[in-house]
């Protein structure tokens, strides 16, 4: 099997379906706003909060006799936590309640990404978070630079950004110790289709919260109590 291959080919398959979405389209154009980015650190923090909780319930799962490369992902789980208060720390340079958040709950299309991916760990082969956290690593470098650029333009503080800096500079890292995981703990055909599996759906999921994003801001009266989307000062 060509494992490194085929996660690389695959998920650049899905990386460009993803990017057709609305969100990304209106992310090349120019056109996403201050209570975007408000939305989406929200959401971050929802999402970067269950990612160390999903880590832990996989290696809960996995049985291996790879304990050296065990001990990494436990590592990484432990290095994952704290990303979710970086979210809160720049939703309050932009005049957010950190507190307001934390107390809120995530959209349901955040929800259904960590849903899915638990439901695969506990139900069906744990390895498919393999290619959840392969997505989850390989995506912020692309997309960051650009990210930036759209909301530089809308004079957000550079004290603002923590959240993504953290991941430009860390998931390359952690990019790397994903193909030592693949490596030891994909030891079938099998193994390889649910992590492929867990690629897709994790991609697609990933797609419709973004989506959910757009539609918290942009859609009156949908999710219209959730601080997400509150006008932000400016």
């Amino acid at each position: 099997m060509n494992i490194i291959g085929e996660m690389e080919s695959e998920w650049e398959r899905c990386f460009r379906t993803l990017l057709t979405g609305d969100f990304f389209r209106k992310l090349e154009n120019g056109q996403l706003t201050r209570e975007h980015y408000f939305s989406f650190l929200a959401e971050e923090y929802f999402n970067t909060t269950e990612n160390p909780r999903i880590m832990a319930l996989f290696i809960a799962h996995l049985d291996t006799d790879a304990h050296k490369t065990a001990g990494k992902l436990l590592k990484h789980a432990a290095m994952e936590m704290g990303h979710n208060d970086m979210a809160l720390q720049d939703l309050a340079v932009l005049g957010g309640d950190p507190e307001k958040i934390r107390r809120g709950r995530a959209l349901p299309t955040t929800e259904a990404l960590a849903g899915f991916i638990s439901f695969e760990i506990q139900h069906r082969n744990p390895k498919a978070f393999l290619g959840y956290l392969y997505h989850m690593e390989s995506i912020s470098p692309r997309l960051v630079g650009k990210a930036g650029n759209t909301f530089n333009r809308l004079q957000i503080p550079e004290t603002a950004f923590t959240f993504l800096r953290e991941h430009v500079e860390a998931d390359p890292t952690h990019l790397r110790w994903n193909r030592d995981y693949l490596e030891e703990f994909v030891l079938s055909r099998e193994d390889l289709d649910s992590v492929l599996y867990g690629l897709r759906g994790t991609c697609m999921l990933h797609g419709m919260m973004f989506q959910g994003i757009l539609d918290s801001v942009e859609k009156l009266g949908y999710f219209s109590e959730r601080p997400a989307a509150a006008k932000v000062p400016g």
